[in-house]
């Protein structure tokens, strides 16, 4: 999808290529067209003969279309909290998220979703690090290890075909924003070497929980 930025008007507004995944919704021309599963109602309007969608950056911004810098977003399988999620190694549920004894915590469910024994933490990057809190408007703070850790948060155990574990990250001083997504990466490197060991990781394979939806 093809983004153009144009001073139309005072606001910051986004044009889309009009036919693709638009959805007429009045005879006034009013759209309501879907990026990244976030729902963002626009207009068509005509430029040189020529039909666009007309957006508000507020919405775009929302579904993350946009990073800060021009770089381009990070694909991600995407769901809700008790949601489980497959990247094709592993079935990842978010438990729970939220500020908890002056921590922002969470925990998480890791299931093994192969016919191979593995370990979450090193076969597939899925302990504390590699959980991000994240805002509507691009703030991103990295989860840590708990201070009450065990083995599954220490990454030291292994799991048998269908198997699984639930493991907990904390954030000691809680963001200042409004925490709406949690964010699961993994690093290129572990993709690589996954597949190389015969692991079928799916081509999108990061993942983000909504806490605003069910």
């Amino acid at each position: 999808m093809l983004f153009r930025f144009t001073p139309l008007t005072l606001a910051a507004l986004v044009m889309v290529a009009a036919p693709a995944s638009a959805q007429t919704t009045s005879a006034a021309k009013q759209v309501t067209i879907y990026i990244n599963g976030q729902l963002i109602k626009g207009r068509v309007v005509t430029v040189n003969g020529e039909e666009f969608i007309q957006l508000p950056m507020s919405g775009v911004r929302r579904a993350s279309a946009l990073v800060p810098g021009g770089s381009p977003p990070i694909k991600s399988i995407q769901g809700c909290l008790d949601q489980p999620l497959f990247n094709g190694v592993i079935r990842m549920t978010l438990l729970e998220a939220g500020v908890k004894e002056g921590k922002y915590a969470i925990r998480f469910k890791v299931a093994n979703g192969t016919d191979k024994d593995i370990n979450p933490a090193s076969d597939a990057n899925a302990w504390y690090d590699n959980f991000y809190a994240a805002s509507d408007d691009g703030q991103v703070r990295q989860f840590a290890q708990p201070s009450k850790s065990d083995d599954a948060s220490d990454g030291k155990v292994k799991l048998l075909p269908g198997s699984n574990l639930i493991g907990r990250a904390e954030i000691a001083t809680p963001p200042t924003f409004k925490v709406t997504r949690i964010l699961y990466r993994l690093n290129k490197e572990t993709l690589l070497q996954g597949r190389a060991k015969g692991f079928s990781f799916a081509p999108i394979s990061n993942m983000e929980f909504a806490l605003n939806c069910k």
